[in-house]
């Protein structure tokens, strides 16, 4: 009978600890939906994504990711792969500078830092450039905005470091460089490379990336550089590198949340430690924060008649020592806290199996409270143990 009486309170006190469990959990959530909406961008109907790595940030820089046997592959697969997102848009874009290897003769403006720097005994200037893909050129309608000379043809997208690549300047470029003439690129800082200018751009030309427009008047302006069999490791590493945080176009909120999944799929099928981007989260019962926080005060007034029932009939009286009576009672209250909330957590992981980091956001915090709980009860049974004896 005691046995069969043991039992029922057990069930009953799993029962709570559900309620505990689920009642802190939608909680925790609603002030994540809440905290996390909050960071979405304002232009989330539509807008450009710009991809970035999460190295630096974790405290493990980039250059020892570089160092990994294996980065190569990884930066191939990822690249690929969002080449290939399905209905989602890459716009390679990349603003490195164009280190010119020349003395430069036009004005500051044009210049990302200082001008005419020797550096290891070779004359450079950073000029302000934009090395752009074809998807996002058409999109841009960059043809159009031709002074003189030409625009970039199909073919231009399809260079290599080897070959001489063809560069569009700005307008006011035409008072530094003539057409057709060939100037220096040291490349990404790492290898030269050969560049005609083939065309410069009207007055005023402007481009719009991730809510924001650039007047292209100082900017000299590149199509993607390709990999080729003829480059070399470290120098292919570079380039996907910079091919690899581009952006990724979205159109409205449907097209966002796929977005945001892709990234994942590509953070966790390679490795590569994209920054995720932070998507609009939905209350799994569309309750508000104050009701949400009244199932919590609820479960947590249940679960304190429970503890309450617990400290009183569970008790451990019988003891030699006051050691003796601390580690049986600590026993005893922190094996009914902790067995019941693994009972609880398995079935709720169980029933909500689709929204499982519902609960699995609050398991530490749950654990040191249960924790914490279980050494104030015991702490409070040696005080009345030692006032029974005293009595």
């Amino acid at each position: 009978m005691v046995l069969v009486k043991r039992i029922k309170i057990y069930l009953v006190f799993v029962c709570t600890m559900l309620i505990f469990v689920f009642g802190s959990s939608v909680y925790s959530y609603a002030l994540s939906v809440e905290e996390n909406n909050s960071t979405v961008p304002q232009n989330y109907d539509q807008g450009d994504w710009l991809l970035s790595d999460n190295y630096d940030r974790k405290g493990y820089r980039y250059e020892n990711f570089l160092r990994q046997k294996n980065s190569l592959h990884i930066l191939e697969q990822v690249y690929h792969k969002l080449q290939t997102i399905n209905g989602i848009n890459y716009y390679e874009i990349s603003n490195q500078d164009f280190i010119y290897t020349n003395k430069f003769l036009g004005s500051k403006k044009f210049i990302n830092g200082e001008g005419n720097q020797n550096v290891d005994g070779k004359l450079i200037t950073p000029l302000k450039s934009m090395q752009i893909s074809e998807l996002f050129a058409e999109k841009q309608k960059l043809d159009r905005n031709i002074h003189t000379g030409s625009f970039f043809d199909s073919a231009s997208y399809k260079k290599t470091s080897s070959q001489v690549i063809p560069v569009v300047a700005g307008v006011d470029y035409q008072h530094i460089f003539k057409l057709n003439s060939t100037i220096e690129n040291f490349y990404l800082a790492t290898q030269n490379i050969q560049c005609r200018i083939i065309g410069f751009l009207d007055k005023n030309t402007r481009v719009k990336i991730d809510g924001e427009t650039m007047n292209l008047n100082h900017y000299l302006i590149m199509p993607n550089i390709n990999l080729s069999d003829q480059d070399t490791a470290d120098f292919k590493q570079t380039l996907l590198s910079v091919k690899c945080n581009g952006y990724l176009h979205y159109e409205n909120k449907k097209e966002y949340h796929q977005m945001a999944q892709e990234i994942k799929k590509i953070v966790k099928e390679t490795g590569y430690e994209y920054v995720i981007p932070p998507e609009v989260m939905y209350n799994l019962y569309h309750l508000s924060i104050g009701q949400s926080f009244l199932i919590f005060l609820f479960s947590a007034f249940a679960l304190l008649l429970a503890v309450r029932k617990l400290y009183r009939d569970q008790f451990v009286k019988a003891g030699n020592g006051i050691l003796h009576i601390v580690f049986k009672n600590l026993a005893v209250y922190l094996g009914w806290l902790f067995s019941a909330y693994a009972i609880s957590q398995g079935i709720l992981l169980v029933l909500y199996k689709d929204n499982q980091n519902l609960f699995i956001r609050t398991r530490l915090t749950t654990v040191l409270f249960f924790l914490s709980a279980g050494c104030c009860l015991t702490l409070l049974s040696v005080i009345r143990w030692k006032k029974e004896r005293e009595a």
